[in-house]
């Protein structure tokens, strides 16, 4: 609950909120004016942000299935829509005899989203002022949040395939607590001096994967040139019309940053795993495997390739630049060391949502290798390294082109006649 109105924590609601969410200027409505129980707006904020996220995916799933299938509305389509809104969050589902949990991640945005707003909503109904009282708010949505998706879970999935209520009570219940409490703390301006110290210790991390993910678009976006006709050929045979085809993109969007990391590992090295074999530059597939009607993995040898290992050393020269100098070298260890710890975390959970299981069989599990972790941390080591080098022989080549006249000068006077 939150504290007394008055005193100190009305004070510090009007300088903080500017007044916009001041008990004295609360929205008032048909049933209460003045700010909501903490725990009150949280709870509802949660039960709003999932039941509505839930809705607008079983209505876009409802004008697919009619549109692009020819069907009308059924009890299935809507189960889908659900099984769409478990997968957002992460929700691995049992097929048959095999497990589905290479899943597509940028969906989560979609959530996000509604969490999001919900977020700030709270921080203005409840008048949200403290780091305590919002930590209460982030537990009461994430309590209704996660109630939704494990009835969602369930009750709500298709004949054939069951999503596992633990981890969508789990997956569903930390999304919101995290998001609902980053907006509270965006909108009341919690802990900001905080915020920007930390900030200058990861604004070298963002920079390096910035360029890793660069460098995965540009080798993605060639990889889809070349396989242009495979697509083309793909798409014709489907022939998914204006909503199916919109409805691949989305599946497509969702394994982005899955298929980001899948470049990132085929072109420094360990390869890929699909279909139980290890796909690299130099071992490439006997023949084409159609992976959500995309056929890139390559069937000839391409050591070529291997030449994006410059994009984790430029990840660590940009790394290295972005941290910029120090006052002593343990200031400078100390930055470094940061960055690169943050960029290690980012990379392994990267890794760990671009590997998974399509279900049984030869695609039980596919995913780049574990090796990429090391590997791209080496090469933003190196990169580091590299920066070091170069500036130490920068200012050494500067230096001989200075010319020092002083004891020239010096012999010069001595000679003179008195």
């Amino acid at each position: 609950m939150n504290r007394a109105t008055g005193g100190r924590e009305g004070d510090r609601i009007k300088q903080t909120r500017a007044g916009w969410a001041a008990p004295a200027a609360a929205v008032t409505t048909f049933w209460r004016s003045g700010p909501l129980p903490v725990p009150v707006a949280g709870l509802a904020a949660g039960l709003w942000a999932a039941l509505t996220g839930l809705v607008i995916t079983v209505v876009l799933s409802l004008v697919v299935w009619i549109f692009a299938a020819g069907e009308s509305a059924s009890n299935t389509a809507m189960r889908i829509g659900t099984d769409m809104w478990l997968v957002a969050h992460g929700t691995p589902f049992v097929v048959g005899s095999g497990v589905l949990s290479l899943l597509p991640w940028a969906w989560i945005v979609f959530p996000t989203a509604t969490l999001w707003v919900a977020g700030r909503w709270i921080a203005h109904r409840a008048a949200i002022a403290y780091p305590k009282s919002a930590v209460v708010a982030a537990a009461s949505a994430a309590v209704g949040y996660a109630v939704v998706a494990l009835l969602a879970a369930i009750f709500g999935t298709v004949s054939g395939a069951a999503a596992m209520p633990g981890r969508a009570l789990l997956h569903g219940g930390l999304l919101a607590f995290l998001v609902s409490l980053a907006a509270m703390a965006w909108r009341a301006k919690l802990g900001v001096a905080v915020l920007e110290r930390a900030w200058r210790l990861i604004r070298p991390a963002a920079g390096a994967l910035a360029v890793l993910t660069i460098g995965a678009c540009v080798v993605l976006a060639g990889a889809l040139v070349a396989s242009h006709n495979s697509v083309s050929a793909s798409l014709s045979e489907l022939r998914p019309g204006l909503f199916g085809t919109a409805a691949l993109l989305m599946g497509w969007l969702g394994y982005l940053p899955a298929a980001l990391m899948w470049c990132l590992s085929y072109v420094t090295g360990p390869g890929v795993t699909v279909a139980d074999t290890v796909v690299t530059p130099l071992a490439p597939l006997d023949s084409g495997i159609d992976l959500m009607g995309l056929q890139m993995l390559p069937v000839t040898a391409q050591p070529w390739l291997l030449v994006g290992l410059v994009i984790p050393i430029a990840a660590g020269v940009v790394l290295s630049r972005l941290a910029g100098t120090a006052s002593s070298t343990r200031e400078w260890l100390l930055t470094r060391a940061a960055s690169l710890a943050v960029t290690l975390i980012v990379v392994d959970l990267w890794w760990a949502i671009s590997v998974g299981r399509l279900g049984a069989g030869r695609l039980g599990l596919a995913g780049p290798a574990p090796a990429v972790i090391a590997v791209l941390m080496a090469g933003v080591v190196l990169g580091i390294l590299l920066d070091v080098g170069g500036n130490w022989a920068w200012r050494r080549l500067r230096h001989r082109h200075v010319i020092d006249l002083t004891h020239d000068q010096a012999d010069d006077v001595a000679d003179l006649p008195a």
